[in-house]
């Protein structure tokens, strides 16, 4: 394993990995999340390989990167590729945001069943795709996004969804340019949708909660008589909506600037109070925070974003040309991955074509990855 000192300016999470990694780094682990921290924290450095340029006065050797969910660098690289894909693939529209939200005595339940906790998404744009069909008779995209914790890294399952605030009409495959959705409506649909996900799962019984049929039963009976919470946020362009989405589909849980200080076993860090309407420290000790952040990583070979209606794959290849026709906008075309020196720039903070002369440097070799 790499020590702190080996790792090229390790980020504030690699230091919590590698001071905790006693308490994560073994078999009983989370084998998801185990395999997402052991990258993270050998992100460039030899234990990875590299490949060496040279000059004719200088070489040096740029450690490839890791591509971990946990890792803060990769992540923001990997949201820059996400946010240009989706923006040139999604027409110009108005769209909106709706939010699925659950009372916070269901959230064990999901957190326990990371199964179950896979399909809200599915659910969520059930409910928005049926709703349009009935209420509208039109077919909408829509993009949901699954979100599981707070600023404090704890639990917390809900869904965000990017919905075209149009649709293409189900009678004659015209573009009808504005539609509504009633909260109420869809808070209902939503809400009889999950019960009926949990309750199902009750009767399987696949839960293990230290809680009897009996008591699970009461609670998911008490919560279908309840309200729920539903926002729907009118958006003028797609640009916000990718750019707030950013953060929960590439990146981890958490950003740099909020974890203060790593020290005395303790982490420290910024978070948001919702009720108190103010920044206030959040403290717990490493292995705690080490815990709570695996909740968050995602499973492997798991998208982290799906898309239906309109958007799914292959809905959109057959109806994208009558969309674009119908707004009167070209399709954009598939953007360029960008170029590998401006990557390798952007995570080591030089060009590699260039030496410290300013001379050209080639590419020379790959260096195989390190035995750990």
């Amino acid at each position: 394993m790499p020590k702190l000192s080996e790792v090229h300016r390790p980020s504030k999470l690699q230091q919590i990995l590698i001071l905790g990694r006693d308490h994560w780094d073994h078999d009983n682990y989370d084998p998801d999340s185990r395999r997402a921290f052991r990258l993270a924290f050998q992100c460039k450095t030899p234990a990875l390989g590299g490949r060496v340029f040279a000059s004719e006065n200088e070489e040096v050797v740029f450690y490839n990167t890791c591509k971990s969910p946990a890792c803060p660098s990769c992540g923001h690289w990997a949201t820059i590729q996400w946010q240009r894909e989706r923006w040139c693939a999604m027409p110009e529209v108005p769209y909106l945001g709706i939010t699925f939200t659950m009372p916070n005595t269901l959230w064990p339940l999901f957190a326990r069943s990371p199964r179950l906790c896979r399909k809200l998404p599915e659910i969520a744009a059930h409910v928005i795709g049926s709703y349009a069909r009935v209420r509208h008779g039109v077919e909408v995209g829509v993009m949901p996004i699954l979100h599981t914790f707070t600023g404090k890294l704890q639990f917390n399952s809900h869904v965000h969804s990017l919905v075209t605030g149009g649709g293409l009409k189900t009678s004659n495959s015209g573009w009808r340019l504005r539609i509504f959705f009633v909260r109420d409506k869809l808070m209902r649909s939503w809400q009889r949708l999950v019960i009926a996900l949990l309750r199902g799962a009750l009767d399987a019984g696949q839960f293990d909660l230290g809680m009897g049929c009996d008591e699970l039963e009461d609670l998911l009976q008490h919560e279908e008589k309840r309200g729920w919470i539903v926002h729907v946020q009118t958006f003028h362009g797609k640009e916000h909506f990718l750019r707030y989405a950013g953060r929960y589909v590439r990146r981890p849980p958490i950003a740099q600037w909020r974890i203060l200080a790593i020290e005395d076993g303790f982490v420290r860090f910024w978070c948001k109070d919702r009720r108190l309407h103010r920044w206030v420290v959040v403290q717990c000790t490493i292995e705690e925070f080490i815990d709570r952040w695996s909740q968050h990583i995602p499973k492997r070979y798991r998208h982290a974003v799906r898309h239906f209606g309109l958007f799914a794959p292959r809905r959109w290849t057959q109806v994208a040309a009558t969309v674009f026709a119908n707004l009167g906008t070209k399709q954009r075309q598939r953007p360029k991955r960008l170029p590998w020196a401006i990557a390798i720039q952007s995570q080591f903070g030089r060009n590699p074509s260039l030496d410290k002369n300013g001379r050209p440097m080639k590419f020379v070799r790959h260096l195989a990855p390190a035995a750990v």
